[in-house]
């Protein structure tokens, strides 16, 4: 599972899933459904800090930097869908004086009211030592006379118990015409041991393509035999929640 930290919580595919002509809208109106989504997330931000403080006993500080520890569960992408389909579609009904886009607005917002009741009834998930998701890694490109070839690839971090963070956004290695490509990460966080690679011809599915976490700094080379074959596939999962706080208790795994 991602962090509420690693942005965005939620993405088109996932609203689409609950509208499928949001994509059309968007494409057409002046409006954004991604400016949308980010203000979902701040609105989000603010309410989860402030279910903290009336929960879990922590003080103001201390509920703000639990921000990076919130893990995203399902409740929460749901929460975050739904709100940012209901801002997209006030914003519609505003500039198109609609009465229709207002009904569903009203629609998404009661929906988004009843994820965030059940997010937190059956609890916000924390853990204890979180991983953000890691960037796109540093990428160098030098000419060379390999084989042609175009990947597609994502990094994640591993920490030095070996659990995983969220993958990076795909990047693209295009050594068309040869090229050799290097990639490297100079700065890793607090207790992260190094960053895996996932590679593969498509965006789905990646494979790693290293047997250990890179350290900071060194430069690992793409060569031809990547990824391997029967590699791991990257679905194994994030951070899983230690612990649950929900209405007036916390619940520990």
């Amino acid at each position: 599972m991602a962090l509420l930290k690693d942005q965005p919580i939620s993405c088109l595919a996932e609203w689409m899933a609950y509208d499928s002509k949001l994509s059309i809208l968007s494409e057409q109106e002046s409006t954004s459904i991604e400016a949308k989504s980010r203000l979902a997330q701040n609105e989000i931000e603010t309410q989860v800090t402030s279910f903290l403080l009336r929960h879990s006993g922590l003080s103001e500080n201390a509920a703000r930097q639990s921000l990076d520890k919130v893990v995203v569960t399902e409740a929460l992408s749901r929460w975050h869908s739904m709100l940012t389909l209901s801002l997209f579609y006030i914003d519609l009904a505003s500039l198109q004086n609609s009465t229709l886009h207002r009904d569903q607005s009203q629609c998404f917002d009661l929906k988004a009211k009843a994820a965030m009741d059940q997010l937190f009834e059956t609890g916000l998930g924390i853990v204890n030592l979180p991983i953000p998701k890691a960037p796109i890694p540093f990428i160098v490109s030098n000419p060379g006379t390999g084989e042609p070839r175009i990947l597609r690839g994502r990094i994640r971090f591993q920490d030095v118990d070996g659990a995983l963070g969220a993958p990076s956004s795909e990047f693209v290695l295009d050594m068309s015409s040869g090229e050799s490509m290097e990639l490297s990460v100079e700065n890793l966080p607090s207790r992260v041991a190094g960053w895996l690679l996932y590679l593969g011809e498509s965006s789905e599915p990646l494979y790693k393509s290293v047997p250990t976490p890179i350290s900071a700094g060194l430069p690992f080379l793409v060569t031809a035999g990547l990824p391997p074959v029967n590699a791991e596939e990257i679905t194994k999962p994030s951070q899983l929640p230690d612990r649950f706080v929900r209405y007036s208790t916390e619940l520990w795994r």
